[in-house]
C-alpha cells in the first residue's frame, strides 16, 4: 500500500517524467504509421479511437505488427510509456478518493512496471536513437520509483557516459553525487559534484553542488578546500544583510556558516581565520565568521579558544567597526565560562578602550555599537563594583575596598544620571560606611534617600536611621536625649513607610525596649506593630515577646493571641519556650471567650472556646474550652454548633468525666435541630473529618455572599459580622468581610457601626503580620483609612474659627492634624490613586486652614490700629499654610514624571493655577512635559 508521502513524491516525479517524454519524443502520429503492405498505395487510414484504452490498444497492436527496425515503432513505444506514466499520475491524483487501496496500489505498480519495460525495450531495440538520453533519464526515474535504486544509478551512469551534452547531464551527475555521498563514497561524490559545477547548464544545481562538494571535502578532512566551496556557495547566493533575511534565508545562511565554523574549528581556529582572510579584509561577513567559530568553541566549553578567537579578530582588524563588539563578546565568553579573574580583566580592557569619554568614540562618532557598548558597560561597572564590595564585606581586605571605590567613582563619573535608578548612591554609601568613612557615607545616603520631603530609596533611608543611632551611641551626655528623640522618630518614620523591610527591627529595637521598660505599653505596642520579623535572629523573639506581653497585660487579648502566634511561627524556639508560648496563646483565646461571654456576644464566645482545641489540643484549657463552647451553644439553642462541639468533645476526649453528659446533650441537640438525612450525613462527615472549621467557614462565607447578592442587607450583615468575628484567618477573607460590613452599614446609614468596623479594619491591618497581607488587603486598609481621613476632614471643615477663638482654633488644629495623619497613613500603602487623593486632600486641608485663619472671626475688643495689626499678624500666620498647600499640590503634580495622571493630579494643577497663576497657568508646557 502506498503511503501518502510516497504517492506525493511519485506524483511529482512522474509529472516531470511525462513532461519530459512529451517534450522530447519525435513528432509521429498513428496516422503516419502504415501497418498494411507497403506496396498497397491505398491503405486504410487509421481512425483515432474514442477512448484512451482504445488508443493504447492500437499502439500496442502497432508495436506487435511493426518491424523491429521501424523508427516509428520507437516513437510508439515511448508514447505508450508516457501514457502509462500519465496513468500512474492519474492513479496518484485519485488515490485519496479510492476506497480499495490494494487495487489502487496494484494498478499503480503495474503501470510503472509497464513503463519501465517499454523504456527498456526502446533502449534495447533502438540503441542509437537520438533521444535516448531522455529515455534513459525517464527509465532511471521510473526504476527509482519502483525501488530499484541500483538500476536507476546504472542508467544515470550510462546517460552521463554516452551523452555528456544532454540537458539532463547536470542533474544526472547531481543525482549520482547524492547517491555516492549517502553511500559514504566521498571521493566519487566529490568528482560528480565537480562535474555539475563545471557543466554549463547547471543553474539549478550549481550552488547546491558547491555546498555539497564542500561537505565531501570536509568528510575527507580537506578543510581548506571545503571552506573554499562553502564561501563560493555563500558568495554565489548573494545573501542580503543579516538583519533583513527572512526565516528561510536565515536558516540557509546559518547552515552555511555552521559548516564554515566547523571547518575552522578543525583547523587552527582563529589563526586559521586570520591566515585565510588575510587578503579578504573586506569580506562582508568577516566578523560573523569569527563569532560563529567562537560560538562553536563556547558550545564545546572551549572558552579560552573562543576568547582567543575574538582577541585575534581585534588584533588583526583593530580598525574594524565590530572591534568594540568583539571586546564585548570576550566579556560574555568569560562570563559564560565563570572565569572571574579573566572576566574582570576583560571588563577593565573594555572600560579603558570604550568608556563614554574614551578617545575611540571621538575618533569613531558614527559607530553603531556605541549605544550597546555603553549600556552594557554601565551594567558591568555596576556588577564589578558590587563584586568587589561583596568581597570586601566578606574578607575585609583593603584591596577590595579600593577596587570597589574605583568602580563606584567611575560610575558616578560616567553614569551619574542613572545613579538613583541603579541605586549607586546607596551602595556607595554602604561601602564608605563599612570602611569607617561615615561622614561621606551619610552624604551619599542622603542623595539616595531624599528629594526634598520625598523618600526615594528605602535602603538609604534605613541607613540614615542606623547612622543616627550610631551617632547617638557616640554622642556626649548633653546631646544624648536629643539624639534619642531623633532616633525614635527616624525609627517610627522608616518602619511606617517600609514595615516589610527585614532590617527595620535593628532601627526600632532600642526605642521599643526603652518604652517597654518604662511600662508605656501603648508606645511599645505602637513600635513593635511596625516590626516585621525576619525569622533569622533572636531579636525577633525579644521584640515579639514585648509586643505579646504588652497586649496581654493591657487586656487586649485579640492582639495578644496574634502576637503570640507570630512569636511561635516566626522564631526557632526551644521545646520549653514553645510550650509556654502555646499555653499563652490558648490562655489568650480562652480570655477572649470569657470577655465575649461577659459582653453578651455568645456567638464569639462559642467560637473562641471551641477553637482552642483546633490549635492546641494538648493545652490545659483545651477540653474546658471545647465543653464550654458546647454548653454555651446548647444553652442558647445554637443546635448546629452544639452538635459539632459535642461530637468533637467525644472524639477528642472520650475518657473525660463530662463525656456522658456530652452524649445526653448531643441527643437533645439532634432532636431540637430537626435535621433531615442530608444534614445528618453532613454532620457525620464533619465529625469524621479534620477540616470542620474550614467547611463551616466556606458555608458561612457563601451564605453571606448570597444574602449580599439578594440585597438582604440585615442577613448579609449578620453573616459577614459572624464571619468577621469567627474567622480571623485567612486574614484576606476576614478583611473582605469587614470591608463588606462597612459598605452595608453605609447603605443603612448607620454611621456609628460603620465607623466601628472601619476602626476594626485599621487595627486589624496594624496588628497583622506582613506574611498574610495581599494587594487586596492593602487596598481595603488604605481605602478604609482614606475614608476615616475623609470623615475627620469633614469634622475639620465644619469647625469654624469663631469666638471663643482660642478654643475653636485649638480644636480645628487638632482635627487638621488628625486628618493629615490619617491621609499620611493611607498614602503610605503606596497605592497610586489613594496616594494622589491623600496628597491632594492634605494640600486642601492646609489651604482651607489658611483661608479659615484669614476669614476667622475677629476679637470684638479690637479696633483701629490694633485690628489692623491683628490682621497683619493673621496673614503672617496663614501664609505658611498656603505655602504648605502649594508644596503638596506640587508633589502631586510631580508624579506626572512617573506616568501617573488622574483627577487628583489634574485638580492639584487647577489649584496651583488658582494659587500661583503666573507660574502654573501654562497648560501647553505642562501637557508637553506630561507627554515627554
Amino acid at each position: 500500500m502506498l503511503n501518502t508521502e510516497l504517492r506525493t513524491a511519485c506524483f511529482f516525479v512522474l509529472t516531470l517524467a511525462i513532461t519530459s517524454c512529451s517534450t522530447n519524443e519525435k513528432k509521429h502520429t498513428l496516422a503516419e504509421l502504415d501497418v498494411s503492405d507497403s506496396k498497397n498505395t491505398h491503405a486504410t487510414v487509421f481512425v483515432k479511437p474514442k477512448s484512451e484504452a482504445e488508443i493504447k490498444k492500437a499502439y500496442y497492436e502497432y508495436i506487435r505488427n511493426a518491424s523491429q527496425a521501424d523508427q516509428s515503432r520507437q516513437a510508439a513505444i515511448n508514447r505508450i510509456a508516457a501514457m502509462e506514466l500519465n496513468l500512474t499520475n492519474k492513479i496518484l491524483a485519485d488515490s485519496d478518493s479510492n476506497e480499495n487501496e490494494d487495487i489502487t496500489d496494484r494498478l499503480y505498480l503495474e503501470s510503472l512496471e509497464k513503463a519501465a519495460n517499454l523504456l527498456s525495450t526502446s533502449l534495447r531495440d533502438f540503441p542509437d536513437a537520438s533521444n535516448n538520453d531522455n529515455t534513459l533519464y525517464q527509465l532511471s526515474r521510473t526504476q527509482d520509483q519502483l525501488g530499484r535504486g541500483d538500476l536507476a544509478v546504472a542508467n544515470l551512469k550510462t546517460l552521463v557516459s554516452k551523452y555528456p551534452e544532454s540537458p539532463f547531464y547536470a542533474e544526472a551527475q547531481f543525482r549520482l553525487a547524492e547517491h555516492a555521498f549517502v553511500s559514504g563514497d566521498y571521493i566519487t561524490a566529490e568528482d560528480a559534484y565537480t562535474e555539475v559545477i563545471l557543466t554549463s547548464s547547471n543553474d539549478r544545481f550549481y550552488e547546491k553542488s558547491l555546498f555539497k562538494r564542500g561537505w565531501t571535502r570536509y568528510k575527507q578532512e580537506l578543510y581548506d578546500e571545503a571552506v573554499d566551496d562553502y564561501l563560493q556557495a555563500l558568495t554565489y547566493h548573494r545573501f542580503a544583510d543579516i538583519e533583513k533575511l527572512n526565516k528561510t534565508e536565515r536558516d540557509q545562511f546559518d547552515e552555511y556558516f555552521r559548516a564554515i565554523g566547523l571547518v575552522f574549528s578543525h583547523l587552527r581556529g582563529a589563526r586559521s581565520l586570520n591566515e585565510y582572510f588575510a587578503d579578504q579584509t573586506n569580506f562582508k561577513y568577516l566578523y560573523h565568521t569569527y563569532t560563529v567559530v567562537a560560538d562553536i568553541y563556547v558550545k564545546q566549553e572551549r572558552f579560552s579558544d573562543a576568547a582567543e578567537t575574538m582577541k585575534l579578530f581585534v588584533e588583526d582588524h583593530p580598525s574594524a567597526v565590530e572591534a568594540p563588539l568583539a571586546q564585548l563578546n570576550m566579556v560574555t565568553i568569560w562570563q559564560q565560562g565563570n572565569f572571574t579573574d579573566r572576566l574582570h580583566e576583560q571588563i577593565e580592557v573594555l572600560y579603558t578602550a570604550y568608556n563614554p569619554t574614551s578617545a575611540y568614540w571621538k575618533e569613531n562618532p558614527n559607530n553603531s555599537a556605541q549605544k550597546e557598548i555603553q549600556n552594557t558597560l554601565r551594567d558591568y561597572i555596576v556588577k564589578l563594583a558590587a563584586f568587589h564590595h561583596s568581597q570586601y564585606q566578606k574578607s575585609g581586605k583593603k584591596a577590595h575596598f579600593n577596587s570597589a571605590n574605583i568602580w563606584y567613582s567611575r560610575y558616578i563619573n560616567h553614569y551619574e544620571h542613572f545613579a538613583r535608578q541603579d541605586k549607586i548612591y546607596a551602595r556607595y554609601g554602604d561601602l564608605l560606611a563599612s570602611g569607617g568613612m561615615k561622614g561621606q557615607a551619610l552624604s551619599y545616603y542622603e542623595e539616595a534617600a531624599y528629594d526634598g520631603e520625598l523618600v526615594l530609596d528605602k535602603k538609604a533611608a534605613y541607613a540614615t536611621a542606623t547612622l543616627s543611632n550610631e551617632l547617638y551611641n557616640t554622642a556626649t551626655s548633653a546631646s544624648k536625649s536629643n539624639w534619642l528623640a531623633k532616633h525614635t522618630e527616624y525609627a517610627y518614620r522608616y518602619a511606617s513607610l517600609y514595615p516589610e523591610d527585614p532590617g527595620v527591627g535593628n532601627i526600632i529595637a532600642n526605642a521599643a525596649q526603652l518604652s517597654f521598660a518604662a511600662k508605656d505599653y501603648e508606645r511599645a505596642i505602637k513600635l513593635t506593630q511596625l516590626y516585621k520579623p525576619s525569622g533569622k535572629n533572636r531579636q525577633d523573639f525579644v521584640i515579639g515577646n514585648i509586643k505579646a506581653r504588652s497586649f496581654l497585660d493591657s487586656g487586649d487579648y485579640t492582639g495578644a493571641e496574634s502576637a503570640f502566634t507570630d512569636l511561635l511561627t516566626e522564631n526557632k524556639l526551644s521545646s520549653g519556650e514553645r510550650k509556654k508560648v502555646q499555653d499563652s496563646i490558648a490562655l489568650s483565646i480562652y480570655k477572649r471567650g470569657e470577655q465575649a461571654k461577659s459582653e453578651g456576644d455568645i456567638e464569639s464566645a462559642v467560637h473562641h472556646f471551641g477553637r482552642i482545641v483546633q490549635r492546641y489540643p494538648q493545652s490545659a484549657v483545651a477540653a474546658t474550652g471545647l465543653y464550654d463552647a458546647a454548653s454555651l451553644s446548647i444553652t442558647n439553642e445554637l443546635w448546629g454548633s452544639a452538635i459539632f462541639y459535642y461530637e468533637s468533645f467525644q472524639q477528642l476526649f472520650p475518657k473525660h468525666k463530662y463525656n456522658k453528659e456530652a452524649t445526653r446533650q448531643l441527643s437533645v441537640a439532634y432532636l431540637k435541630s430537626n435535621q433531615k438525612d442530608k444534614a445528618a450525613k453532613q454532620f457525620e462527615q464533619l465529625a469524621r473529618g479534620d477540616e470542620s472549621r474550614e467547611v463551616k467557614m466556606a458555608a458561612l462565607w457563601q451564605a453571606a455572599q448570597l444574602y449580599d447578592e439578594r440585597k438582604d442587607i440585615d442577613a448579609a450583615i449578620r453573616s459577614y459580622r459572624e464571619y468577621a468575628h469567627a474567622f480571623k484567618e485567612p486574614y484576606p477573607q476576614n478583611m473582605e468581610a469587614m470591608h463588606r460590613l462597612t459598605a452595608l452599614y453605609k447603605q443603612k446609614r448607620d454611621s456609628q457601626k460603620r465607623y466601628f468596623w472601619q476602626t476594626k479594619i485599621k487595627n486589624a491591618d496594624a496588628r497583622a503580620s506582613q506574611r498574610v497581607k495581599t494587594d487586596r488587603t492593602n487596598f481595603i486598609a488604605s481605602s478604609t483609612v482614606l475614608d476615616l481621613a475623609e470623615q475627620q476632614k469633614q469634622d475639620f471643615t465644619r469647625t469654624r474659627l469663631v469666638e471663643p477663638l482660642a478654643t475653636n482654633l485649638k480644636k480645628k488644629k487638632k482635627q487638621m492634624q488628625a486628618a493629615i495623619k490619617l491621609y499620611g497613613q493611607a498614602s503610605a500603602y503606596k497605592i497610586s490613586e489613594v496616594t494622589t487623593q491623600s496628597t491632594f486632600q492634605i494640600a486642601d486641608i492646609y489651604q482651607t486652614f489658611s483661608v479659615a485663619l484669614l476669614e476667622s472671626e475677629r476679637p470684638s475688643h479690637l479696633n483701629g490700629d490694633e485690628l489692623e495689626q491683628y490682621n497683619i499678624l493673621l496673614e503672617d500666620q496663614a501664609f505658611p499654610f498656603e505655602e504648605k498647600a502649594i508644596e503638596f499640590y506640587e508633589t502631586n503634580l510631580s508624579r506626572v514624571k512617573d506616568d501617573t495622571y488622574d483627577q487628583w493630579i489634574s485638580t492639584s494643577h487647577q489649584k496651583l493655577i488658582e494659587l500661583f497663576p503666573v507660574r502654573f497657568d501654562r497648560k501647553v508646557k505642562v501637557e508637553a512635559f506630561y507627554n515627554e
